[in-house]
């Protein structure tokens, strides 16, 4: 992976994290939905580094 992959990558997780933080902070929702929400999009970003580590870049595809 080259270094504009990496600066791309570090910014969309960057990017997805403030936007948690908003989502989080300034939409009144009770907690156990907070959690869920940070824990899906902690999953998410971990599949997606997974997937840049491993050179699996590809968007999923679902097939039927």
């Amino acid at each position: 992976m080259d270094i504009v992959g990496i600066v791309t990558a570090v910014l969309l997780i960057a990017l997805l994290g403030f936007l948690v933080y908003l989502i989080v902070t300034y939409i009144p929702m009770p907690d156990i939905f907070q959690k869920v929400i940070m824990v899906v999009v902690a999953v998410l970003v971990i599949l997606y580094v997974l997937g840049l580590i491993t050179g699996h870049s590809q968007p999923i595809r679902v097939v039927r």
